[in-house]
């Protein structure tokens, strides 16, 4: 009986790891804080530095980078690009300043200097539609954590130097809807703010992200409601995670080996 338990433990680790191999994952992870021309934020290079082990350690090839200015990130979005063509999973993963203007979501570099709408749209900041579309438009499944719905530190500016039009500047991020095949999250609600957390430490969400997207056998879209409701209770129901979702299968970042072994293949995704 005892070798029997042996050979198929044994079965397990076999399968495992040969869904691992086949498994193509790839991930960007990005925390910026040390901002030059507005106020720094601490914790989002040890998020970022949190999550990038996180995801290593369930497979993922990990783009990573701290307080990167505006051309550091366009090199790493290239790379990532270039590595996510194809991937069973791509994940895009970014913590720091981010802004909405006119509906649209924009992440800001350390280098970021706002002064307009014109400043925004011609480059100062990081488009995040034309990004994921560009780096990740055809991975089998999307996964995108959006830890920047702090206050937006150049919407005086950008209202004060577009006095000749309205502009709609917005406070936190945009919403945004998901194509085929992602899922979307952001730390708060569309428009409005979020917590950094105390300085040293992991932001609520960050760390509800940690601690739930890749438990064993958990589906990422059971995970992302244990996220929210740790984050609801953790900020005394101040911050509420709200995300849209077009995935069209179960998706597991650490699937349990009772389900490798029923399925015996990878699993990115499956069938509904």
């Amino acid at each position: 009986m005892r070798t029997l338990t042996i050979i198929v433990s044994l079965m397990c680790m076999a399968l495992s790891v040969s869904a691992a191999k086949a498994d193509r994952r790839v991930a960007f992870v990005v925390g910026n804080g040390a901002y030059k021309n507005v106020a720094q934020l601490p914790n989002p290079p040890i998020d970022a530095k949190a999550m990038a082990s996180t995801l290593r350690n369930v497979g993922f090839e990990v783009i990573e980078g701290s307080n990167l200015t505006r051309d550091q990130m366009t090199e790493k979005l290239l790379d990532f690009g270039r590595k996510a063509q194809g991937s069973d999973i791509a994940v895009f993963y970014y913590a720091g300043h981010g802004i909405a203007v006119s509906g649209t979501n924009y992440l800001l570099p350390i280098d970021a200097d706002i002064k307009s709408e014109m400043d925004v749209k011609l480059g100062a900041a990081i488009n995040v539609d034309l990004t994921l579309d560009q780096t990740m438009g055809d991975a089998k499944v999307k996964l995108v954590f959006l830890d920047a719905c702090r206050d937006n530190p150049f919407a005086a500016k950008i209202k004060s130097n577009s006095a000749t039009r309205s502009v709609n500047v917005g406070s936190g991020l945009a919403e945004m809807k998901s194509g085929e095949g992602t899922l979307i999250a952001f730390a708060t609600g569309p428009g409005q703010t979020a917590l950094d957390g105390q300085e040293g430490n992991n932001s609520p969400f960050t760390r509800a992200l940690i601690d739930n997207i890749t438990k064993p056998g958990v589906e990422i879209q059971q995970a992302m409601t244990s996220v929210r409701a740790q984050v609801n209770e953790e900020t005394h129901k101040g911050q509420l995670p709200w995300g849209h979702t077009n995935l069209i299968g179960a998706v597991y970042l650490n699937q349990a080996p009772t389900t490798q072994v029923a399925n015996a293949a990878p699993t990115a995704t499956a069938a509904p």
